[in-house]
């Protein structure tokens, strides 16, 4: 047990909001070409994932949600790849989520059990740097966490995911001996951005490294609703 996982004890009392949620805010998408040897041999990817797992891609995700069925709340998270899941779920290959954290103990609890989703309380400070910079600092009980830097670049566009590849757009979860499935559809406006300081500092998340950055892109705004999983 990693001294960022939260206990059953902090989510005692926890109201369970069930799924659908619909969800609004804006956030910062990384693709990234991480090594297969380099992720499979660091402890903070989860062991279950490991015999399966294969990286052609990997996504580091900062979220800023407003508006939430959890309420408002920052959430950083890592998908390594793609794992393979049981006949149950037909068999199915799907990027999963190994590492994830989020500000808000309601979104650890609901995300655990609605989409099994390995979700951790952290603190997030954010702020803004100079000409725009967008610093993002976490740590847990003053511990130092993580360190993300970036700007946004250019002009605006559309985005939905009706224009992610189709085996990206179904995500998959092992969680407390279940399988999780989910499709989660989103719109919203885009533009590309630099990472300027991409640097983990602890235990939630495997050590990445900036000069595997592929591109980014700067969510400005968007509107996402996650739906109710199968569950196997």
């Amino acid at each position: 047990m990693n001294s960022i996982d939260s206990s059953l004890d902090e989510l005692a009392g926890i109201e369970e909001v069930p799924a659908p949620w619909t969800l609004s805010g804006k956030g910062l998408i990384v693709v990234m070409r991480s090594k297969a040897d380099k992720l499979l041999a660091d402890p903070r990817i989860p062991a279950h994932i490991h015999n399966t797992l294969k990286t052609p891609l990997s996504v580091l995700m900062f979220v800023d949600y407003t508006h939430s069925h959890a309420g408002p709340y920052k959430e950083l998270l890592y998908i390594p790849g793609t794992v393979q899941f049981s006949e149950k779920l037909g068999g199915k290959r799907l990027p999963t989520i190994s590492n994830i954290v989020v500000s808000s103990a309601s979104s650890v609890k609901n995300g655990r059990i609605n989409w099994g989703i390995p979700k951790n309380l952290c603190s997030f400070d954010v702020a803004q740097g100079p000409d725009g910079l967008q610093e993002i600092n976490l740590h847990h009980e003053g511990m130092p966490q993580f360190e993300l830097a970036y700007r946004g670049k250019g002009f605006s566009f559309p985005i939905h995911t009706g224009l992610v590849p189709g085996f990206l757009k179904t995500l998959g979860q092992h969680w407390q001996g279940k399988e999780f499935m989910y499709s989660p559809s989103a719109k919203g406006k885009a533009r590309f951005a630099s990472v300027h300081v991409l640097q983990n500092l602890g235990d939630a998340f495997p050590d990445l490294d900036i000069n595997d950055v592929i591109t980014a892109l700067e969510i400005t705004r968007f509107q996402m609703t996650f739906p109710t999983a199968h569950i196997v």
